[in-house]
């Protein structure tokens, strides 16, 4: 027992030495001199080691690419996984608050377009590395996967989550690809069916519908997240209905039991905070679209 112990020891120390020497590998690329989401181009010192999240993406990012243990701060709105819960908080997305931010001595922000461009410029300013992200597609939040690798020492993590959401997208795309009418769908965004909002173009939901070979009865009406009236609804009659709440719901009401999505049982229950979420959890939420598209009648 003795000898096995010493054994496992010695693995731990070799393994603790071959981490650390890698560490010192990469920290020998640094300087970084890198283009964020917002264009501006900053310089990285060297391997960030207390990290802030200014999103609940970037935290779904970060801890995804296997850096827990390097995050020091997370907004409130930083619930998944539940490990984020147990970060300091910095407080709301925006505006973002650079007294508890300032306070937890970062060697790396990672921002986002909701932070404000004024917070991420002062903290620049003030000699806080601070890196926007800003993915409004899929695309870009590939881009920005790439991006927290680069910054971090992360690359070969954050290439495979790069390539694995990449990949959910190509394989929704291959099963729209179909030929005739597009079924229409109507994503219900609410937990109440007299104040539902819905997705339009420039979101996560309609770039993955339409993929899917589906038309969002919301695009091209020029926002990314409103309210439509039920007439319009009624007018245009979706085939399927995307919601966070229960499909019995929408069979009950006088309104939308008249819908061919509710007679046909095309009501499907989403979680919608994932799909808004520019994070990794995209890619299950994909992939999940992708079965739930075979079960759709046109």
């Amino acid at each position: 027992m003795l000898v096995r112990q010493k054994t496992i020891w010695r693995r731990g120390i070799v393994a603790g030495l071959c981490l650390l020497l890698a560490l010192v590998i990469r920290a020998g690329e640094y300087p970084l001199e890198l283009a964020d989401q917002f264009g501006r181009v900053i310089t990285l010192e060297k391997l960030p080691v207390r990290i802030v999240s200014g999103s609940p993406g970037n935290t779904e990012i970060l801890f995804a690419l296997g850096l827990a243990d390097r995050i020091v701060g997370v907004t409130d709105w930083c619930d998944y996984p539940p490990a984020a819960q147990t970060k300091a908080k910095i407080g709301n997305i925006t505006p973002l608050n650079l007294e508890k931010v300032l306070a937890l001595q970062p060697d790396l922000v990672l921002a986002c377009n909701l932070n404000g461009k004024d917070p991420v410029e002062t903290l620049t300013a003030l000699g806080v590395p601070t890196f926007a992200l800003n993915p409004v597609s899929f695309a870009d939040l590939s881009a920005a996967i790439r991006l927290v690798g680069r910054l971090t020492a992360m690359e070969d993590a954050a290439e495979q989550l790069a390539r694995e959401l990449e990949t959910a997208l190509n394989n929704l795309r291959e099963k729209g690809k179909r030929s005739g009418p597009k079924p229409k769908v109507f994503i219900a965004i609410g937990s109440e069916l007299t104040d539902l909002w819905t997705a339009g173009t420039g979101t996560f939901l309609d770039e993955a519908v339409t993929a899917l070979g589906w038309e969002n009865i919301a695009g091209g009406l020029g926002f990314s997240w409103g309210q439509i009236s039920l007439e319009y609804i009624l007018a245009q009659d979706p085939a399927v209905i995307l919601t966070e709440m229960e499909p019995e719901v929408f069979k009950r009401d006088p309104f939308f039991r008249e819908l061919a999505a509710v007679k046909q049982d095309q009501v499907f229950r989403i979680n919608i905070d994932i799909f808004s979420r520019p994070g990794p959890r995209l890619v299950t939420a994909l992939q999940d679209l992708a079965r739930l598209g075979e079960q759709v009648q046109e």
